[in-house]
């Protein structure tokens, strides 16, 4: 079952990446002939692929449109409510595991109607700090979280405060209080940083503060050094992760990320659970909301005995919803 996956993923991979780029460079030829003619020849693939996006964002709209309007006060008021998110597939083959797959999905509908701003987010995981990471990754990072689904609402009085209040990782009911900001030292140094307190039901209190520092050294590159440090009550543990990223802007379509982090705990004792190395291509030629990803990496895991495990990661990510934060 898992060859017959195998098979069907790079089929379906391949046929995208590459349509995407004969749609490109059919479509920056087309443009030097008259209008007419560059319409009339449009390739089939554009026009499925954006039938597609396109009912998928009026689908979540319409959910968050019926929502928002239990709580309209007139009936004949219509709601201004949308959705966005992003869905990934995602096929990870490395050595000792050929079949890792990988489905990633986000799901924000924004609920005007209510006051303080309120969202509602269902996705496969509670961390945005681990969504880039490969499965493997993620899976010791997060020992084990599953689908979330919340309600975010902002603070009345601090613009970086934000409230969730939701069901998540092993089916917990959980509250969690975030500040995040930013401070710019000059044009092109930035700090970021973050500090999120949350309760569950079973694991009980737990910390998480985090800061990352970007620094452009010009328009087409940017590097990143991140930290991140995690307190859990429950196990008195306490989990570090630091992580160091340059960006290359190859052109308006592609970006080359170099990626190393490392990763550790400090129970049973104090000792490194993973260091990665990865160099990921990711690229939208055919549209700004799909993106397609080929990432070699290099995985030293402590649960199996820090043995390189050699990989690489295809992906393809599709962006839906009016003002979808299309990430580079």
């Amino acid at each position: 079952m898992k060859i017959i996956r195998i098979y069907f993923f790079i089929y379906a991979f391949s046929c995208l990446f590459l349509s995407s780029y004969a749609s490109a460079t059919l479509h920056s030829a087309e443009q030097k002939n008259d209008n007419v003619t560059a319409t009339a020849s449009i390739p089939n693939e554009q026009i499925w692929v954006d039938r597609w996006q396109r009912q998928l964002t009026q689908t979540f709209n319409l959910q968050a449109q019926t929502i928002d309007g239990w709580f309209i006060d007139a009936p004949s008021t219509s709601s201004d409510a949308g959705a966005s998110g992003k869905i990934r597939l995602g096929w990870e083959p490395r050595t000792r595991n050929l079949g890792e797959f990988d489905t990633r999905f986000k799901i924000k509908l924004s609920l005007p109607s209510l006051t303080n701003k309120v969202d509602l987010l269902l996705s496969d995981d509670e961390d945005e700090a681990t969504e880039d990471q490969i499965k493997v990754s993620r899976e010791i990072e997060n020992r084990s979280q599953s689908t979330t689904l919340a309600l975010r609402f902002y603070s009345p009085r601090f613009k970086n405060v934000s409230y969730r209040l939701g069901v998540g990782r092993r089916d917990q009911v959980f509250a969690r209080a975030t500040y995040r900001n930013i401070h710019s030292f000059n044009q092109q140094t930035n700090l970021l940083y973050d500090t999120q307190v949350n309760y569950y039901n079973r694991d009980y209190l737990g910390v998480e503060v985090g800061a990352s520092l970007l620094y452009e050294h010009d328009g087409q590159k940017l590097d990143k050094l991140k930290h991140r440090f995690y307190y859990s009550d429950k196990r008195d543990e306490l989990r570090w992760h630091t992580e160091t990223q340059r960006y290359y802007r190859l052109d308006l379509q592609s970006t080359l990320v170099y990626t190393l982090f490392v990763q550790g705990t400090t129970q049973p004792n104090a000792h490194t659970e993973q260091v990665f190395l990865g160099a990921k291509l990711r690229s939208n030629p055919m549209r700004k909301w799909l993106f397609f990803e080929i990432e070699p990496f290099v995985a030293w895991l402590d649960k199996e005995d820090f043995e390189p495990s050699y990989g690489i990661a295809l992906r393809f990510e599709a962006f839906y919803g009016e003002g979808a934060h299309y990430q580079f």
